[in-house]
Formats: structure tokens, C-alpha cells, sequence
């Protein structure tokens, strides 16, 4: 038996939220970016953090389906051991990066308010382009650990051997 009653219900449960999660977040970041790119006078810094950030936010939504199918049925793992290791390094680097997002941005707006006129000459478009491109190789750096970390593993049990194998920790 696959699932138990409880983990139906919570399969259930987490389904039902990341589906409209995905759906609005693929749409209110596609916005995001499209905006921002689109309309040259919203190039500041404090919207080149944001884009970048919806850039990456739209990324893990894009894994969501991933995730769900894990979920679902986490075995067998169908992609193999490559796509295994790269969707959880992707999802690790953007969560680190969102993360980092948030920070620097604050950092940003807390020079902004305390020292609005220094600000004006140390927080720059191409500064920020620079820090974001640094945001984004520090996420991938402190996200590869992963690829050593996850494998398809065999699990055991009864199935035959592809049944048996799973994206998962080693």
C-alpha cells in the first residue's frame, strides 16, 4: 500500500496549495519581470533586486510539479540520476538566493533611508547588477553540496529494480 490514510490526506492537503501557488506565482512573477524589463524608468536598484528575485522565485515554481510527482509517487524516479541531482541543486540555489534577495535589498533600503544622499552615489544600477550577479554565484556555491549530497538510490523491497529507485538524500 502506498499511502496510509494520513499521508493521503496530507498528500491531498499539499497538492491543493501548491497548485494555485504555482499558477499565481507563475504569473505574478512573469509580471514582475516583464514589467521591470519593459518599462525603462523602473530600472532602479531596488527593481533590479526585485526582478532578479522574481527570476529566481519563478524557478522553484517551475519545480513545483517535481516536487508534486515526488510526492505522489516517489518511486521509481523516471529521470535519472543527473536530473535528480540538478532539480534539487536548483532548488536549493534559488531558495539561497531568494534569500539573499531579501537581504541585500534591505541592506539597500536601509542605506536609502538612513543616508539618502550618500545613497545616491554608492547605490547604483551597475553596483547592483554586480551584487546580484555575486548573490547569484554565492547561492550557487553554498548550493553544491547538493549534488554530492542527492542520488537516485535503490531503496530495496519487492519491486522489480527500477520500481525501487528514488531521488532522494544519499
Amino acid at each position: 500500500e502506498l499511502f496510509t490514510t494520513a499521508t493521503l490526506i496530507y498528500t491531498i492537503c499539499v497538492t491543493m496549495v501548491y497548485i494555485p501557488l504555482m499558477l499565481f506565482g507563475l504569473l505574478g512573477n512573469t509580471l514582475t519581470i516583464l514589467v521591470v524589463w519593459l518599462r525603462p524608468h523602473m530600472r532602479s536598484s531596488t527593481y533590479l533586486y526585485l526582478s532578479s528575485m522574481a527570476v529566481s522565485d519563478l524557478l522553484i515554481l517551475l519545480l513545483l510539479p517535481l516536487d508534486l510527482y515526488k510526492l505522489w509517487r516517489p518511486r521509481p524516479w523516471p529521470l535519472g540520476d543527473l536530473a535528480c541531482k540538478l532539480t534539487m541543486f536548483l532548488s536549493e540555489c534559488c531558495t539561497f538566493c531568494t534569500i539573499l534577495h531579501i537581504t541585500f535589498l534591505s541592506l539597500e533600503r536601509y542605506v536609502a533611508v538612513c543616508w539618502p544622499i550618500t545613497a545616491k552615489t554608492v547605490v547604483t544600477r551597475r553596483r547592483t547588477r554586480v551584487i546580484i550577479g555575486c548573490l547569484w554565484l554565492g547561492a550557487a556555491v553554498s548550493a553544491s553540496p547538493v549534488l554530492i549530497m542527492v542520488g537516485v538510490e535503490d531503496v530495496g523491497g519487492e519491486e522489480v529494480h527500477y520500481e525501487r529507485e528514488k531521488c532522494m538524500n544519499l
